[in-house]
């Protein structure tokens, strides 16, 4: 071999071998505590009631974890913009499953345990605006949250959409 070639292999050598040794101490230095013990978390003591508020530093990952004292009230009046952008969102998000007039005939509803809610029927049409637009937001029972999908403005569209489906 070239003499050239042998001095350039030391020397990439001479350098390496200490870096990646360096590397495995420096990993074992400064490792992240993780602790995995059960018993250092916040938890609920035996015959303790439920939280009323989740911890302080708690992240939530799905919507409100409490349900409000008072529901929001509708901020978004139904003028033709706001049904028109709600009746596109209905169509995109909620007619799969609860059909194109809202009778839970959608194409997935024999997929469910539970057939979805009929949102014309009397029990949805007494609802407050608020209640329906938490339930978008949060999801119940088998239906998903949609607070990832749609924003608070576009959650309301749909809800004054949701008022103009044919009553059956």
């Amino acid at each position: 071999m070239n003499s050239r070639l042998q001095r350039g292999l030391i020397f990439i050598l001479v350098l390496t071998i200490p870096f990646l040794i360096s590397l495995l101490f420096t990993y074992e230095v400064l490792k992240i505590p993780f602790t995995t013990d059960m018993q250092y978390q916040a938890s609920i003591n035996y015959q303790e009631g439920p939280r009323l508020l989740p911890p302080e530093d708690a992240v939530p990952i799905q919507g409100l974890a409490i349900i409000p004292d008072e529901f929001p009230e509708n901020p978004i009046t139904a003028d033709d913009v706001s049904l028109q952008r709600g009746k596109i969102l209905f169509d995109i998000h909620c007619q799969i499953c609860h059909g194109v007039n809202g009778h839970g005939d959608g194409p997935l509803a024999q997929y469910f345990e539970r057939t979805p809610e009929n949102l014309t029927g009397p029990q949805i049409s007494a609802e407050f605006d608020g209640a329906v637009y938490l339930t978008i937001r949060n999801g119940f029972g088998q239906m998903p949250a949609l607070s990832e999908n749609l924003t608070p403005h576009e959650t309301w569209d749909v809800v004054n959409y949701l008022h103009t489906l044919p009553v059956r």
